[in-house]
C-alpha cells in the first residue's frame, strides 16, 4: 500500500542553500589558505632580517673568504711574478709559528759565525744545509698557499655556521671574547699588584686597550643583546 501524503518542500531555498554550501567551503578553503601563505611570507621575511651586528660580521667572513681564495689563486696561477714575490714576502710572517723559526734561524747563524770564529764545525743536525734563494722562495710560497687554503676554508666553515644560526658558533664567539678580556685582565692586574707593571710600549698598551673594547663588546653583544638571543633561538 502506498503512503497517502507526501512531503515537498514549498519553495528550493534548501536545494540552493545545498547546492551553494560547496561552493562556499571551498572559496573559504582557498582564503585560508592565501591568510596562511601571507602570514609564513611575512614570518619568514622577518626571521631571515638576522640582528646588525650578526649581519655585518658574517658578510666580513665572507669577505675573507674571497679575499683569501684571490691571493690563493695568484699564488698558484702566478708563482714568478713580482706580485706573489711580495705577497709572500708580507705574509710569510704571519704564520703560525714564523717568529720561533726566525729566532731559531737566527740562533743558527749565530751559532754558526761562533763556531767558524773559533774554529769548529758544527754537526748538521744543528746547522741546517745551506738552500738556495730560489729553493727557500719555493717552500716559504708552499707554506703561505697552505697556509691560505686552511684558512679559507676554515673561515668559510665559520660563516655558514653564523649564517645558519648555529648556537655553537654563538658561544664559542663568547668564550673565546670573554677568555681573552679575563686573560689581559688579571695579566695586568697582576702586574699592577706586583709593581713590575706591564712594561708595554705606548703603541702596545693602545692596542691592547682597543683589543679590550672590541672583545668586550663582542662578548657583551652576544650575550645580553635581546635580538640575538631570539635570532639562535629560532634555530
Amino acid at each position: 500500500m502506498e503512503p497517502t501524503y507526501k512531503w515537498h518542500p514549498v519553495t528550493d531555498f534548501y536545494k540552493e542553500q545545498q547546492a551553494a554550501q560547496p561552493i562556499d567551503a571551498e572559496a573559504e578553503i582557498q582564503q585560508k589558505l592565501h591568510e596562511v601563505r601571507e602570514a609564513a611570507k611575512k614570518t619568514g621575511w622577518a626571521e631571515k632580517k638576522a640582528p646588525i651586528g650578526i649581519r655585518v660580521f658574517t658578510w666580513y667572513l665572507f669577505c675573507r673568504v674571497g679575499i683569501f681564495a684571490l691571493l690563493l689563486a695568484i699564488l698558484a696561477v702566478l708563482p714568478q711574478s713580482s706580485t706573489s714575490a711580495w705577497l709572500v714576502g708580507n705574509l710569510k710572517h704571519q704564520l703560525p709559528g714564523a717568529a720561533a723559526r726566525e729566532r731559531a734561524a737566527k740562533q743558527r747563524e749565530e751559532f754558526k759565525k761562533q763556531a767558524e770564529a773559533q774554529g769548529y764545525t758544527l754537526p748538521d743536525y744543528i746547522v741546517d744545509e745551506e738552500k738556495s734563494p730560489e729553493q727557500l722562495a719555493q717552500e716559504q710560497r708552499e707554506f703561505v698557499m697552505v697556509y691560505l687554503f686552511l684558512m679559507t676554508v676554515l673561515t668559510s666553515v665559520v660563516g655558514f655556521m653564523w649564517w645558519n644560526r648555529s648556537w655553537k658558533v654563538r658561544w664559542a664567539a663568547m668564550f673565546y671574547a670573554g677568555a681573552f678580556v679575563a686573560k689581559a685582565a688579571v695579566g695586568l692586574f697582576a702586574g699592577w699588584a706586583s709593581g713590575v707593571g706591564n712594561r708595554l710600549t705606548p703603541s702596545e698598551s693602545s692596542a691592547l686597550v682597543i683589543a679590550l673594547g672590541v672583545n668586550g663588546f663582542i662578548f657583551c653583544y652576544l650575550a645580553f643583546w635581546p635580538e640575538v638571543g631570539k635570532w639562535f633561538d629560532n634555530e
